[in-house]
């Protein structure tokens, strides 16, 4: 018992000392040291921050965030960039710091930076070996303008592969060029690192195409077996193969869902099933079909008629293909030419430059409709400035490809090159059908043959002042659709000859989504005849006859085909008389050129796909080499990103472009926004100081009063200042 109440005693005492300890001002800064040792060691395991930009300007987006998360091998970005610069470089440098941190708190171990001092001589030949420039900058010192070579670069590397940021001057775009640059080196090192989940190859043969004497068809699981095999060397593994024999029933739903083609077969009875023959190939929520055809053949010596399977001796090689376009960051897009498209090729008056400018992330491959179909490994198809018209053939190929989940980009102008008969007579202006009309007004677009001018546009300087260009629309952050990715934070952008487009029928059909991308001011008219395009030469109507015009238009959904049925190839007729000489047989050789023709028609969507309208061509032009036609080069890659799948390259451009400008630049409005910001906000923190001293000393009295009411200070200072007031 004594020592239960010696111990008892004791904590006692200690709890006593202790909180005696706590209650003397010593004691109260040893636990405050305490407190600002334990913050710190949490702050420097922990991250927080709060980005309260529009466009979070300052913070990661998804797609950055899950690159360097998901890296399978060590990535490192070397950072070459002197110190000590003078702005606007020196906030460049920190931005710099600041999204590699955060770069390195969003990534997985394999992620690391590190940054050399370029005032020493090994690591200036170290950048320049890795191929990192010297740029000259001016600089002010002493009252002194002079130059300085600055190092202003970074060097990523993954595996074997090296990727060389240059001349790092402005912070706009750093994050979608730090990224893109990632994606380049992963993708360089491994085609497949895009397919984290692996690929699903599932072969489709109906069991019931036997009964056409099918040549090849036994054979095409082994060949099948034999390419996955081959390709899993290469890709390490990651495919996986399975053989299907789906029923007669279950054909149409494959072809609604992947686009599979139809074979439909009668048997005696006159009964008719269906079968279907192609590869699929699934990774994730995305998939790619493989067709396969049936070429007739003849025997010659019994005179059976029968069927082989076309495609079995270029299967692995559609299959890589088809692979690289599920997983590579570098998309293909199909360029259609043979209607006077604008050239890939020609910088003046072509669309080269448009080229160049997505080179690091698309390839254009021309495809000319009217020879081949469109490629297997494509997701859009882009058509730019057509001045003659497709065929029927044409367009359902088009059409087909929207209905198995394709996007469509169209740059249409409104009218073709104008004609003049003689150097002196007046211009003339042909509006342009080009059979595209019938499928873009099946899903409720329709283009208007007439451009559109508007008073809130590019000026020229002449002589006499400055001349509206009222063909050459200059768009503010107020006339492109803030709320999409394509075109937010976005303004001044220039839009040359745009036509118009109506999507009211479009807003009506279900399933059919809509947003308006770009919009002319609500000065704005349209002009279809008796005009000539220059200024000077077009006048403006009476204010009653302005309104906004659409000029740029999004749509996506399901569609509906614009076709009842399949448009078959035109056969060659064979001549009705025989030519001298020709040998007994021919005509039953060429039997054998024909194929036996699936019923493939897709009169629906079988996934959802995007229609994107421009009204102009122009956009894609030699314009974009200019400085003012900056914004619209930043709206077309957003615009080819967005219909290729990659959205989050969108935001990462734009960061930091948002200007939240007035609608007004004059009256009171625009005076009293400006004198608020000049002298307003001084103003409210020097009242909002003084009013915390007058509540500071306030509740200063109110504390002495509470706790020492006979403490005369404050009647001596009342004392003081009526002694001073009679004075």
């Amino acid at each position: 018992m004594n020592v239960k109440y010696a111990i008892k005693n004791t904590l006692k005492n200690m709890k006593e000392k202790f909180f005696s300890w706590l209650e003397n001002p010593r004691g109260t800064f040893v636990l405050f040291i305490l407190l600002l040792i334990l913050i710190n060691l949490v702050a420097s395991r922990s991250f927080i921050r709060w980005d309260i930009t529009s466009p979070k300007s300052y913070s990661l987006s998804q797609a950055s965030r899950q690159v360097v998360r998901t890296l399978d091998e060590p990535l490192s970005i070397k950072v070459f960039f002197t110190d000590n610069l003078q702005a606007p470089y020196s906030t460049v440098n920190q931005y710099v710091r600041d999204l590699l941190a955060e770069y390195k708190n969003a990534g997985s171990s394999n992620f690391s930076y590190e940054y050399f001092d370029m005032d020493k001589e090994e690591n200036q030949e170290l950048a320049a070996n890795y191929g990192v420039q010297q740029f000259q900058i001016r600089e002010i010192k002493n009252n002194e303008v002079g130059f300085k070579n600055a190092f202003m670069g970074l060097v990523i590397s993954y595996a074997d592969q090296v990727e060389i940021l240059n001349g790092l001057s402005s912070t706009d775009g750093l994050e979608y060029k730090i990224t893109t640059a990632i994606n380049k080196v992963i993708a360089g090192t491994n085609a497949l690192s895009g397919l984290s989940d692996g690929v699903a190859i599932t072969l489709y043969r109906s069991s019931n195409l036997k009964n056409l004497n099918l040549s090849g068809y036994d054979e095409l699981e082994s060949i099948a077996k034999q390419s996955v095999n081959n390709l899993n060397k290469k890709y390490e593994g990651v495919l996986s193969l399975s053989i299907k024999d789906p029923a007669s029933s279950e054909v149409p739903m494959l072809q609604e869902k992947y686009g599979t083609p139809t074979f439909p077969l009668k048997d005696g009875n006159g009964n008719v099933s269906y079968g279907t023959l192609a590869i699929v190939m699934e990774s994730g929520e995305k998939s790619k079909m493989i067709p396969f055809q049936l070429g007739q053949t003849l025997d010659l010596m019994s005179g059976t008629i029968g069927y082989t399977v076309q495609g079995m001796e270029i299967l692995e090689e559609n299959m890589d293909e088809t692979l690289k376009a599920l997983a590579s960051n570098v998309s293909t897009i199909a360029y259609i030419t043979g209607h006077g498209e604008l050239s890939l090729s020609d910088e003046e008056n072509g669309a080269a430059i448009m080229t160049y400018m997505v080179q690091d992330r698309y390839t254009f491959k021309e495809v000319n409709l009217s020879e081949s179909d469109i490629p297997l490994n494509v997701e859009s198809v882009m058509i730019n400035g057509p001045k003659s018209a497709f065929t029927e053939l044409e367009l359902y190929k088009i059409d087909q490809f929207l209905m198995k989940g394709g996007n469509l980009i169209v740059f249409q102008d409104p009218f073709g090159d104008p004609q003049q008969d003689s150097p002196y007579s007046m211009p003339t202006y042909t509006p342009l059908q080009t059979g595209l009309e019938k499928i873009l007004e099946k899903n409720g677009i329709k283009m208007q043959n007439a451009y559109t001018m508007d008073k809130q546009c590019a000026k020229a300087q002449t002589q006499q002042g400055f001349q509206e260009i009222f063909y050459a629309p200059l768009l503010d952050n107020h006339l492109l659709n803030q709320k999409h990715v394509i075109s937010k934070n976005l303004g001044e952008t220039l839009i040359l000859q745009p036509g118009s487009i109506d999507v009211s029928e479009a807003k009506k059909i279900s399933g059919e989504n809509v947003t308006v991308l770009a919009r002319t001011s609500p000065k704005s008219w349209t002009v279809s005849e008796d005009f000539i395009l220059q200024p000077g030469f077009i006048t403006e109507p009476d204010a009653s006859q302005m309104k906004s015009e659409d000029i740029a238009v999004l749509v996506e959904g399901k569609f509906t085909s614009a076709f009842d049925k399949a448009v078959k190839a035109e056969k060659q007729k064979a001549s009705e008389e025989t030519n001298e000489g020709e040998e007994p047989g021919a005509e039953e050789e060429d039997k054998t050129n024909e194929t036996y023709e699936s019923d493939s028609h897709l009169s629906k969507s079988i996934q959802n796909g995007k229609i994107m309208v421009f009204s102009t061509s122009y956009v894609t032009g030699p314009l974009l080499a200019q400085q003012i036609s900056q914004t619209t080069g930043l709206l077309l890659e957003n615009a080819i990103d967005y219909m290729n799948d990659k959205a989050d390259l969108c935001t990462m451009r734009t960061k930091g472009l948002s200007l939240n400008t007035l609608k007004t630049n004059k009256g009171f409005l625009a005076n009293a926004v400006k004198y608020f910001n000049e002298i307003g906000l001084a103003v409210i923190c020097a009242l909002v100081g003084l009013l915390v001293l007058v509540l500071r000393n306030r509740r200063k009295n109110q504390i002495r009063l509470q706790y020492n009411p006979e403490d005369d200070r404050e009647i001596i200072m009342e004392k003081k200042s009526l002694k001073g007031a009679r004075k």
